[in-house]
């Protein structure tokens, strides 16, 4: 088993701030999972039209990055998964 964190804009979609899920192989294969589970609104925040990870959705796993699709992933990891805030004023 694996953890995964949601932060963000990805926590609101989800509903949770932490899930429990079978390990999968890499960042991409989760990715694909999770787009399952979490459905069509999840999906358009995280990839783009052609399938592939937007290259602005953040991994880190065990509190290292992970921006390789291909990253490994292994039993017992903690994955963090977001996307980044823009802030700004409108004054």
């Amino acid at each position: 088993m694996i953890k995964v964190k949601f932060l963000t804009m990805l926590r609101e979609i989800v509903g949770e701030a932490v899930i429990e899920t079978e390990k999968k192989e890499n960042i991409a294969l989760l990715t694909q999972h999770l787009c399952q589970k979490y459905g069509k609104k999840f999906r358009e925040a995280v990839l783009d039209e052609k399938g592939q990870i937007r290259n602005y959705v953040r991994f880190l796993i065990n509190g290292k990055e992970a921006s390789d699709p291909e990253t490994k992933i292994n039993d017992g990891d903690t994955i963090v998964m977001f996307l980044p805030v823009a802030g700004g004023s409108n004054g």
